[in-house]
């Protein structure tokens, strides 16, 4: 799996580490470079991707890497946090997330991505709500917005710089967004809660870096996927028979639109208060994914 990926600095000494296009497990991280320290915003899916983000790293400081931020426990930000020697730190749920994972599940159901040198490495600590770093006279706040794309969701806050790491509470560049291990509406609300921070920079988990325009597309899609599950419910259809019918329009186009089923599958468990099959709606996924549903 080849993935174009590029340093770009955003505020002196804040960078994001953009691996393009932002599909499944290729993911985005961050560094924040000190005069005494840096820390890292969130590992890889693999140790070629996160290699290369090292080599970046060493091309702009030597500064040694003292804590690194996981902003959840999905696979691509949190499989090679041994790779870089660091603290690692993150929501306490997001660690749960981290002990129950099983790469080797990941690799049947996408033959086709590499996994190599995955780790499964506990995090060093954890946090419930909210903590700060202080960095000479730059602070640096991870905090908890409730359960949204996972229920260990941390977005690393740079209030002076302006600058949020998201994680995947935010997808950019028409990729599309994911909370079926969250919640939609909680999704919703961890998004306004981004948008009133009213930051100049927000760097998403995937695709490029974004604005309040990105947000308040994200917050559209999700408010989209709401409104289909409601439909779903009101016919008396079950998801299979409803995405036979299902129309996404706009977003029809952006990256992994099959992932509207893991949405409406949690949406329509929030409406009703009912659990899902998890395996029957993957398999759902990929069945839109190879143009199996139409």
């Amino acid at each position: 799996m080849k993935v174009r990926a590029e340093l770009k600095e955003i505020s002196s000494g804040v960078y994001a580490f953009i691996q393009h296009r932002g599909e499944w497990f290729v993911s985005n991280a961050g560094l924040i470079v000190g005069e005494k320290f840096a820390v890292v915003v969130d590992s890889l899916t693999n140790e070629s991707m996160a290699r290369a983000f090292i080599r970046k790293i060493r091309e702009v400081t030597n500064k040694p890497l003292k804590f690194l931020l996981n902003t959840h426990g999905d696979a691509d930000h949190v499989w090679t946090n041994h790779l870089f020697g660091t603290t690692t730190i993150c929501h306490e749920n997001c660690r749960e997330d981290t002990m129950r994972a099983h790469p080797e599940i990941y690799s049947v159901l996408f033959p086709e991505l590499d996994f190599s040198g995955a780790n499964i490495t506990p995090q060093d600590i954890t946090v419930n709500e909210k903590m700060k770093i202080y960095m000479e006279n730059r602070e640096i706040e991870a905090i908890h917005p409730g359960i949204a794309h996972s229920t260990g969701d941390l977005f690393i806050y740079l209030p002076k710089e302006k600058i949020v790491f998201c994680g995947d509470l935010l997808f950019s560049s028409k990729c599309t967004p994911f909370a079926m291990f969250g919640s939609i509406s909680g999704s919703i609300e961890a998004l306004k809660k981004l948008y009133e921070l009213n930051a100049d920079f927000y760097v998403p988990g995937h695709g490029d870096i974004a604005g309040k325009d990105e947000i308040q597309e994200n917050i559209s899609y999700y408010l989209f996927v709401q409104n289909e599950a409601k439909k779903c419910f009101e016919k008396g259809l079950n998801l299979y028979e409803f995405l036979q019918k299902l129309e996404l329009g706009e977003y029809e186009n952006w990256f992994e639109s099959e992932r509207i089923v893991g949405n409406l599958a949690r949406a329509y468990s929030e409406l009703t208060g009912e659990t899902f099959d998890l395996l029957e709606v993957a398999r759902l996924m990929f069945q839109r994914k190879n143009n199996k549903i139409k």
